[in-house]
């Protein structure tokens, strides 16, 4: 009852589509499968052999489809030029420090995430005789807010910030434009800056969020244990030594047990210079003219994590046109995109692949 209309229907409404899937990712399925229906319509044949590959789990891991694709492929001895997932979406006007305009942000690097658990075992009792330490739960959640308030540190300058920074600099303003030239000694003001909002503090540092605690089940019992579970994004040159490292230093009681229940790597970090990456910068610039374009991570997961071993360079873009507020809406109520950005999503992946034909030389032509 929170949605305005039902979130299976695909409602169209004052220019918007409303319902689950329409941003996160629908849009791209349907934008891909409506590109290659025209095409095939025009009776286009590509020059080059080009895979489609959409799976039906990619929430819960892509377990069944993406890691089954993934062996099909490598059982055929398929290799490719570059691969493209859902990812970076292009920022609106405004939403990236320094620069007025839209960005289109292409993920060259995806972060690893990990699932851990925190467990306090305790001797519990009876809540009319509380122990002096307050029990398990005290005792854990003290470990908690000591790790909220003590997040890892940032690696500002040393990751994909620094092509991000220096890519767009060229279209900033002048004082970010100082900055972004000189990093070797403004890293830690521009550091700062990122660390203002979430959306941008996520791209600096691998990140702690704390998503499920059980306790105890009745309401005069002290329990017999405490339990928090962890998800953790990491970044590239990060691994779950890494966090587990920082939790024991932090929580500093080695009664908490620390279990490592999945952990997925961070991607490699692809290149900037390659085909694949300005096939994308100039399919991005014809649909969206005034974006300028860039490199950066994309925070969250896609299925590239199990396609990557089939080629050298993993790109992860999205022709979505969103301000950061909008990703609340990923998963959220009322997810809904613009016909014109549907329309844009379209178009852009009709071109991305006829631009592959042409390789470098990108001719801007809207034909649809």
């Amino acid at each position: 009852e929170k949605w305005s209309f039902s979130p299976f229907s695909g409602a169209v409404e004052g220019g918007l589509i409303f319902g689950r899937g329409t941003l996160d990712n629908k849009n791209t399925v349907f934008g891909i499968l409506e590109a290659l229906e025209f095409m095939l319509k025009r009776g286009i044949q590509p020059r080059r052999t080009v895979y489609v590959a959409i799976g039906h789990d990619e929430e819960v891991m892509g377990l069944y489809g993406a890691v089954a694709i993934t062996e099909e492929l490598k059982r055929r001895g398929v290799r490719f030029a570059f691969m493209m997932d859902e990812g970076c979406p292009v920022l609106k006007e405004g939403s990236f420090p320094g620069y007025s305009g839209p960005v289109g942000l292409v993920g060259t690097a995806e972060k690893g995430f990990a699932t851990l658990k925190l467990t306090l075992e305790h001797p519990g009792g009876h809540a009319s005789a509380p122990p002096r330490t307050g029990g398990a739960i005290v005792e854990l959640s003290e470990a908690i807010v000591r790790l909220n308030n003590n997040p890892l540190p940032t690696t500002f300058g040393s990751g994909i910030e620094v092509a991000m920074f220096e890519h767009a600099a060229v279209a900033s303003n002048w004082a970010m434009r100082v900055l972004s030239s000189n990093l070797w000694l403004f890293s830690p003001l521009l550091s700062l800056v990122m660390g203002l909002k979430d959306s941008t503090r996520a791209q600096i540092s691998t990140t702690i969020a704390f998503t499920q605690v059980s306790g105890g089940v009745k309401s005069n019992v002290l329990p017999n244990s405490a339990s928090v579970t962890i998800n953790t994004r990491l970044l590239p040159g990060h691994t779950i030594d890494t966090v587990t490292d920082h939790i024991r230093k932090v929580i500093s009681n080695p009664d908490i047990r620390i279990d490592v229940l999945y952990e997925n790597p961070a991607s490699e970090i692809s290149s900037t210079s390659s085909e694949g990456y300005n096939v994308i910068h100039h399919t991005i610039k014809q649909i969206f003219p005034e974006a300028i374009v860039i490199p950066g991570i994309l925070i969250g997961g896609t299925d590239s994590k199990w396609y990557g071993e089939l080629c050298e360079d993993v790109y992860r873009f999205a022709p979505s046109y969103l301000g950061t507020d909008d990703i609340k809406m990923f998963h959220g109520h009322d997810e809904v995109i613009t016909v014109r950005n549907y329309e844009q999503t379209i178009n852009f992946y009709y071109h991305l692949l006829r631009n592959l034909e042409r390789s470098w030389e990108v001719v801007v032509k809207d034909e649809l």
